[in-house]
């Protein structure tokens, strides 16, 4: 049986102890990152061509044999092997699917689909998932790559021979293959992988805001004052933060980010928001080391600058759960809403915030005890992400949007 190598190390360190973890014949998880394109090519090459896992650089969320690392999530075992090129993605295709369970969950670092990388690290994992006996479904999450990795991608899962579901977030529908399906959010991932194991028709299952939410929706933009129009996004995981955007702008004009969907989107200035604005707060130049699911400071700071602009209408978040994650971020999160909203108040209007929490039952933070603490504070607490962000549009719309969200 391979052994796996944990390396926590950046930078020169790092590659030195990988390259020995994997001359030894071991998988490599590396937690660190510091690597240049060229040592982490030099690295997965090496991996691949013996047979190996390389998880990483940066490596934010993984489950492999039953060991978790980075953040993650208490998921019960199944039928669905995860990849993916960002932690919080993985994360909430993982929870979504908890009802069926997960076998593996493989995090292969943002850069590994990149033209350089060349999907190196996803191909391992790929035949990896393909020899797991445990594994029956595929999901792979990631921003959508150039054409030319991403036929190397799904040639090789074909080759697996197993049903995979591909969610290229910010990329086009491809057309559908046998045991391939493609998708544009991370829910509808999930949805389709739940269809998948269960045997359902995968296009009854995709999931729109139910009934119940309209009048929700109408409580909250009531009360809104005059000017009051834009969606704020304020994020720890980068892959929920592009699924926002992916989502809101199918209905509005231009979503703002730090890394926005269209170069033209991005934001002048990361720690002052414009129209729609998207943060995500994992992103290098803001994390400053930190990851923003366990230090939540910088994000508690935005979210009362953004309640003294007066057209914010809505802040919209999420709340990582899990093994690695802030110990009870609810708490800390329900106290700066609080007073966000106090000061919104006392100019006259109204906030609105929305909340997404990935996370379970089993979780060290306890699902229930962090939704309850957010309820308590004001906060629309919904079931994934990408509800959320529906939500967010349907109230910053002032219900206009209904017939194009509703089920």
């Amino acid at each position: 049986m391979v052994t796996t190598a944990v390396i926590s190390a950046s930078g020169l360190q790092a590659v030195r102890e990988s390259a020995k973890a994997i001359m030894e014949g071991k998988n490599v998880v590396l937690l660190g990152g510091g690597l240049s394109l060229t040592e982490e090519l030099n690295l997965k090459s090496a991996a691949a061509e013996s047979g190996l896992l390389f998880l990483g650089p940066a490596c934010g969320s993984t489950i492999l044999d039953g060991h978790g690392y980075g953040i993650w999530n208490k998921v019960r075992n199944g039928p669905v092997g995860i990849i993916g090129t960002f932690g919080s993605g993985i994360q909430q295709v993982a929870c979504l699917v908890e009802e069926v369970g997960v076998s593996q969950a493989l995090d292969v670092g943002f850069r590994d689909l990149s033209q350089r990388i060349n999907a190196l690290g996803t191909l391992s994992a790929l035949k990896f998932l393909k020899n797991d006996p445990n594994t029956e479904v595929i999901v792979l999450v990631s921003r959508e790559p150039v054409t030319s990795v991403q036929r190397r991608v799904v040639e090789a899962a074909l080759e697996t021979g197993k049903p995979t579901v591909f969610c290229f977030l910010g990329g086009k529908i491809l057309r559908p293959r046998p045991k391939l399906v493609f998708t544009t959010t991370l829910e509808e991932a999930a949805w389709q992988t739940l269809s998948l194991v269960g045997g359902g028709r995968p296009s009854d299952t995709f999931p729109k805001i139910s009934e119940k939410y309209k009048k929700i929706a109408e409580a909250e933009y009531s009360r809104f004052g005059y000017g009051q129009k834009f969606i704020r996004g304020l994020y720890a995981g980068g892959a929920l933060c592009t699924e926002a955007m992916v989502i809101i702008r199918k209905y509005f004009n231009a979503v703002y980010s730090n890394i926005p969907l269209e170069p033209k989107l991005k934001l002048p200035d990361p720690y002052s928001s414009k129209g729609h604005a998207f943060v995500d707060f994992g992103a290098e130049s803001l994390s400053q080391g930190r990851h923003p699911a366990v230090d939540l400071a910088p994000r508690l700071e935005r979210l009362l600058k953004e309640a003294k602009d007066w057209e914010t209408a809505v802040v919209l978040f999420d709340v990582l759960l899990g093994y690695g994650a802030h110990p009870n971020p609810a708490a800390e999160l329900a106290a700066s809403v609080r007073e966000a909203k106090r000061i919104v108040e006392e100019s006259g209007g109204y906030l609105s915030t929305l909340a997404s929490v990935i996370g379970t039952g089993e979780d060290p933070q306890g699902l229930q005890n962090q939704v309850k603490q957010l309820e308590q504070a004001g906060v629309l607490v919904v079931n994934s992400n990408a509800q959320a962000t529906k939500m967010a549009a349907l109230i910053a719309s002032q219900g206009k949007l209904w017939k194009n969200l509703a089920g």
